[in-house]
Formats: structure tokens, C-alpha cells, sequence
């Protein structure tokens, strides 16, 4: 049976989790403008995913649901949520390699968007939204896979601890 368990009763484990929650609430915050489209005034931050990048939604759900199995069912909520970061994490990272073409491409669909950093045609430069995207998946990825160590050694000291 799935044990449903918010937190853990030792503290360092619970604000463990309780930060990792906080930088993935972050994160599930800026992505939802992925959804809905963000404009302060004239400046566009993002385009709505249901005009850009629909397959952005089902991307979204699943993030929705790692973040509850890690809320909710910590057995296997906190290696959910930590993979599908890290495989976010390296998906964002590797586009930082694209070359010609692909700079070109992805400067043209995000050519109306807001860019702290001026567009190259030599590297690619993310826009705003992209830039912050990356920087919260980032956070939220430290934070639950500290989150993970930090469950892995408790459980690992208290398994020698029944032992004696």
C-alpha cells in the first residue's frame, strides 16, 4: 500500500522538503506563463504554449504530478520528481550548443519575446523567460536532489541503527 506522508518528523528532512517544495512551486509558477502567455505592457516575456508549443501542456501535467508523488507519496515522489528535473535540466542545457541553423531557428521563434542579453547569430542567446527557466530549474533540481541525499542518509542511518 502507498504510504501518503507530507513530511517527515525529523527537522532536517522536513525543511529539506520544504525547500525543494518552495523552488519547485517557483518553477511550476514560471512555467505556468509558459502556458498562459506573459506580457508586461508591450513587452512580451512569453507566448502562450497553445500558440507556440502545445506539447508544452503534457510537459506541464507531468511536472504537476512529480511534484505531488513528491509531496505526497515519499516512497517514490522524491526520485520522480529529482529525474524529471535532471532530465529537464539536460534537455535545457544542451540546447546552450546549438550552432548555425538551429541559433538562426530558435532566434526567429523567440524574435517578439523580451532578451536581457542581445540576440547573436554566433551562440545562442536565451530570451528572458528562458533564461529565468533555466535558472529555476536549476534550483529546483539542487534542492531535490538534496532533498533525496539527505532522505537516502537517514534512511541508511537508521537501518544501522535497528541493526544494533
Amino acid at each position: 500500500m502507498i504510504k501518503l506522508k507530507i513530511f517527515d518528523e525529523r527537522k532536517q528532512l522536513k525543511i529539506s522538503k520544504i525547500i525543494a517544495l518552495i523552488f519547485s512551486g517557483i518553477l511550476l509558477l514560471w512555467f505556468t506563463f509558459d502556458i498562459t502567455g506573459l506580457k508586461c505592457g508591450n513587452t512580451k516575456i512569453v507566448t502562450s504554449a497553445f500558440v507556440d508549443e502545445p506539447i508544452d501542456f503534457a510537459f506541464y501535467l507531468i511536472f504537476v504530478v512529480s511534484i505531488v508523488c513528491f509531496m505526497l507519496i515519499d516512497k517514490i515522489g522524491k526520485y520522480v520528481l529529482s529525474v524529471f528535473l535532471l532530465l529537464w535540466g539536460i534537455f535545457q542545457f544542451t540546447a546552450y550548443f546549438k550552432s548555425g541553423e538551429s541559433i538562426a531557428a530558435y532566434n526567429k521563434m523567440f524574435a517578439d519575446t523580451h532578451h536581457i542579453v542581445a540576440i547573436s547569430n554566433d551562440r545562442l542567446v536565451k530570451d528572458t523567460y528562458h533564461i529565468f527557466l533555466d535558472i529555476f530549474i536549476f534550483l529546483a533540481l539542487v534542492s531535490a536532489i538534496t532533498f533525496l541525499v539527505i532522505k537516502i542518509i537517514s534512511i541508511k542511518k537508521k537501518s544501522k541503527t535497528t541493526e544494533k
